[in-house]
């Protein structure tokens, strides 16, 4: 990770990746959501409507 990306950053790049993996819980997504300060509803929302296009 560069320092350029910054903390947020840096937490919303191990964001995304966590949401690659299907072992990831809803319960880590929530919290790593809350660091970044964004809305895991959302988050979660938005990755499941774009994995159910791509069907």
């Amino acid at each position: 990770m560069s320092r350029l990306n910054g903390i947020t950053g840096q937490r919303l790049i191990e964001l995304f990746n966590a949401l690659q993996p299907r072992e990831t819980t809803f319960g880590q997504i929530y919290a790593m959501s809350a660091s970044c300060g964004i809305d895991a509803r959302r988050v979660l929302a938005d990755h499941f409507q774009r994995g159910a296009s791509n069907e």
